[in-house]
């Protein structure tokens, strides 16, 4: 996963989003250039009486395209935390789900929890009894730097 943290004139902003190795060209092409090796395949088993062989290449191909198109509904997933003076903001994007979230940074509580039964660690930022997960789309490591630098920007404000 991503994070970028960047200063502006106002204050501070981190952005997080998720990885992607393939662009939208990349994922039609993987499918296309899938598609054709696998038709051809099952179209050599079917030559030689394997007819069975066609509808699991048929299905492994739904079930790629099924994969590809999900990931391309959340290429555009992001996180992001813009620290200013007097104003925290939080908004995030997961699939077509769009939150915002403003807090009083004076009044804001950091917390890094790890809930019973889980590997997972989550960062939470907490006040006047809303709360709101923050780093999700992170790596451990990174949350805890993400954590480390809020504390440190939080007091700050």
């Amino acid at each position: 996963m991503s994070l970028v943290a960047a200063d502006t004139l106002a204050g501070r902003t981190w952005v997080a989003r998720p990885n992607h190795s393939l662009s939208v060209t990349g994922r039609k092409l993987l499918f296309v250039i899938t598609a054709a090796v696998s038709a051809l395949i099952a179209l050599a088993f079917s030559f030689f009486g394997a007819w069975p062989v066609v509808p699991f290449a048929g299905l492994e191909l739904a079930f790629l395209w099924w994969a590809l198109r999900r990931t391309e509904l959340t290429a555009d997933d992001f996180e992001r935390i813009t620290l200013e003076s007097g104003q925290l903001t939080i908004e995030s994007r997961r699939g077509a789900v769009v939150a915002r979230h403003e807090f009083q940074p004076y009044w804001a509580r950091l917390q890094y929890v790890k809930p019973p039964g889980q590997n997972i660690h989550r960062l939470l930022i907490r006040s006047h009894g809303k709360e709101v997960e923050v780093g999700s789309l992170l790596t451990e490591q990174q949350k805890v730097a993400l954590a480390e630098e809020l504390k440190q920007t939080l007091g700050a404000a």
